[in-house]
């Protein structure tokens, strides 16, 4: 049963919605905080540009971050963050770690199982190579396509105070295909 609010479900007990309400007060605090005008100081590289070509002003690393979960154990996991450098697309640095997850995965709350690890990834990536951090963070999961608007790579860009990309593998927030694919339509996109 949903209460209207968007956390609490049939078969939830009072500790679970409890906490889903707190999760949605951090979320909310959050999302006051992000920026959703491009704001930084690079620029993409253009198609064929060479690596001596001015760059102090373009995008030199791309990050990308994943979790992969074992089958067996879903609370063990392997998370990574890799770097890419945006002219040739070779990989500078990745970090990776093995971890014991202590939150379950709750819908609509990736970010809560998965932020601490990941921001902990781009903390030793900053340690150990600090000039290959990204400028921009790849993720696998929603930014503003999500219930509220504020999934993992917002959350994530927020807290590491970079821009973020979400790739999602479904359409959250009640979207459809057909919804967010009839913008890209109508400016040419196949």
């Amino acid at each position: 049963m949903d209460d209207g609010q968007g956390y609490q479900e049939e078969g939830d007990d009072r500790d679970l919605v409890l906490q889903k309400q707190e999760w949605i007060k951090t979320q909310d605090m959050l999302k006051s905080k992000l920026i959703l005008e491009d704001d930084f100081v690079w620029s993409l590289p253009s198609v064929g540009s060479s690596s001596g070509e001015d760059a102090r002003g373009k995008l030199k690393y791309i990050g990308g971050t994943d979790i992969s979960f074992l089958k067996e154990d879903p609370s063990t996991a392997c998370a990574a963050v890799v770097v890419l450098d945006a002219d040739t697309l070779e990989v500078v640095h990745e970090e990776f770690d093995v971890v014991r997850l202590q939150v379950p995965y709750i819908p609509g709350f990736l970010s809560f199982r998965e932020a601490p690890i990941l921001l902990g990834l781009l903390d030793k990536v900053k340690i150990n190579a600090r000039h290959f951090y990204p400028q921009l963070l790849m993720f696998d999961g929603n930014g503003l396509l999500h219930p509220r608007g504020f999934g993992l790579a917002c959350h994530l860009g927020v807290l590491a105070d970079l821009p973020t990309i979400g790739v999602g593998k479904k359409c959250r927030g009640g979207l459809s295909l057909d919804v967010l694919i009839a913008p890209a339509a109508s400016c040419g996109w196949p």
